[in-house]
């Protein structure tokens, strides 16, 4: 055995320095604070999905109703889907929802789906929404779904010249 050999320690990490634990303690701020924000888009995306798929069935309800009151159909029976979808439209007004009717308004490519177009008589009428077919919908700043809707397109007659019709 050698005895003059010198001892052997178990070897210590350095403790580490005031400046790599700060940098440490800001890499796990940014990453906290990082997973708060993907999980509020995914949040906002999840409603956002959600209030696109019951749009849909506010227009049935809205279908429904018409359809009711043009076949006379029992009174009691329309205001109880009235109600439930006054009901459904007020819970997706407390989420954000905003709903866009354009009817008599000017044509806006950013927010109306032109279905077709009708021929008007008049230039006031031209570019003009004259009826809606679907209303539109938007939610927070972004727009959930255009709406819909027949604009007016100025027709003038056609005067000819004889009575060849041509010329």
């Amino acid at each position: 055995m050698n005895f003059d050999a010198e001892p052997v320690v178990p070897a210590v990490a350095p403790e580490p320095d005031r400046a790599s634990l700060a940098g440490a303690l800001r890499e796990l701020e940014a990453a906290k604070a990082r997973v708060e924000r993907d999980a509020r888009s995914v949040g906002e995306e999840t409603k956002k999905k959600l209030i696109a798929q019951l749009l849909p069935v506010l227009d049935n309800l809205d279908r429904t109703i018409k359809a009711a009151v043009d076949s006379g159909d029992a009174p009691a029976v329309v205001e109880g889907i009235r109600l439930v979808r006054t009901q459904l439209e007020g819970v997706m007004k407390g989420y954000g929802v905003e709903r866009i009717d354009a009817l008599a308004q000017r044509f806006d490519p950013a927010i109306h789906e032109a279905v077709t177009t009708l021929p008007v008589l008049t230039a006031d009428a031209h570019n003009l929404v004259v009826d809606q077919i679907a209303p539109g919908y938007r939610y927070g700043a972004g727009l959930l779904r255009p709406a819909q809707v027949v604009v007016g397109k100025l027709s003038r007659p056609e005067y000819r010249n004889n009575s060849f019709g041509w010329g």
